[in-house]
């Protein structure tokens, strides 16, 4: 009875980061349920941690299910549930999360559509095309849709919320993607009587202005990161077995003790882009760093290991060289190797990179949470202080 109410239920996950976006996506979970009742539909939304400080930024998750079945049926088929086992929609809320996530009790990193069922639909907030974020995103068996709904990433700070509509505009793009889900007409009507009616013109224009692409099996990446595969409870051994930290140390890339296993390079939407010539070797980028991410060299610089990189912008505020460390959009790079060791192995070319990569704009936190990002332009960079 209860496998054949399955195919009646439609999953709606919601994937953010951290702490910035959690009450953005428990707002999402919950008034998709609200609207669905309008319709006439059962619902329920649930979410899992993201509330420990050191959590920040770290990939998390808001699910919902919405159905024509009864209350009591849904919740004996789904609500004992602390994944979604398939999404008809997968919401995306920071676009540099396309690019693989850390599940929950970190085991590995997984691709952004890996839930997304056959003719389902990942729904991105961002201001880039389908073609340029499928670059970073796992190629699938079967056709699914991606859904760009313009805009940028919507961060506030810790606990805060940042209230830029965001909210009501994903509810409007849900409605364009799949009206089984949530009908334009309910989520004007909630919003209007939950928010007020100069906020339904934002639902509208989010729903006429998704951009949607269909994904064939030929799109896409192979999925550079192997899928761990969590042990059964029979596989488990008597006691308990902590792996101990390799503890060792040597000058250059990658060469401070960390735990291979705790990877958190999926956590930022920013890295840093960092401008050897100019550094003046204070030492506080490698001090500052809350993840040690930094590793000295044998010249007196800082190499950067981008896989453990959280993305927090720490180097970049305590540097005090002008355009030595620059924070910049994650999604302009496609691997996480040593900028340093590019940097000595052609200095002049590494140069132009990180110039062509940082671009003109400057992203700044802003000193109150709940502001956001502010960006300024710049037009001249720095000329390199090295010889061709």
């Amino acid at each position: 009875m209860v496998a054949s109410l399955e195919p009646l239920i439609k999953g709606i996950e919601v994937n953010y980061r951290g702490i910035f976006q959690k009450n953005l996506a428990k707002r999402i979970g919950g008034d998709i349920v609200y609207v669905a009742h309008l319709g006439g539909k059962t619902g329920f939304s649930n979410g899992r941690y993201s509330d420990a400080p050191e959590r920040n930024g770290i990939p998390c998750k808001y699910f919902a299910y919405v159905s024509s079945v009864s209350e009591e049926e849904l919740e004996a088929i789904c609500g004992a549930k602390m994944d979604i086992s398939q999404a008809d929609v997968s919401v995306v809320l920071d676009d540099a999360m396309v690019k693989g996530v850390e599940p929950w009790g970190w085991h590995g990193i997984r691709p952004i559509n890996e839930k997304v069922r056959e003719g389902g639909t990942l729904l991105v907030v961002s201001k880039k095309k389908p073609e340029e974020l499928l670059k970073f995103v796992a190629r699938q068996p079967f056709n699914y849709n991606i859904a760009i709904l313009p805009g940028d990433s919507s961060f506030a700070g810790l606990w805060v919320y940042k209230d830029d509509l965001t909210d009501v505009r994903v509810l409007g793009a849900i409605a364009a993607i799949d009206p089984d889900i949530i009908h334009i007409q309910q989520v004007e009507e909630y919003v209007a009587k939950k928010y007020g009616a100069n906020r339904v013109q934002a639902v509208r224009d989010a729903y006429n202005s998704l951009i949607i692409k269909e994904v064939t099996p030929q799109e896409g990446i192979d999925w550079p990161h192997q899928i761990p595969e969590l042990p059964k409870w029979h596989e488990f051994k008597e006691g308990i077995a902590v792996p101990a930290v390799e503890r060792r140390f040597s000058l250059g890339p990658r060469g401070q003790s960390r735990n291979l296993h705790f990877k958190r390079g999926t956590t930022k939407s920013l890295r840093p882009v960092v401008r050897f010539d100019l550094c003046v070797k204070c030492t506080l980028c490698w001090i500052e760093c809350p993840d040690e991410c930094f590793d000295p060299t044998p010249d007196g610089l800082y190499d950067v290991h981008y896989e453990y990189c959280t993305g927090c912008g720490k180097c970049a505020e305590v540097c005090p060289v002008k355009e030595c460390i620059i924070m910049v959009d994650e999604l302009r790079f496609d691997n996480d190797a040593s900028p340093w060791k590019a940097y000595k192995e052609n200095p002049v070319s590494y140069i132009k990179w990180a110039e062509e990569k940082k671009g003109q704009e400057r992203i700044i936190h802003q000193v109150v949470t709940g502001r956001g990002l502010e960006v300024k332009t710049v037009e001249n960079p720095i000329p390199p202080k090295v010889k061709e």
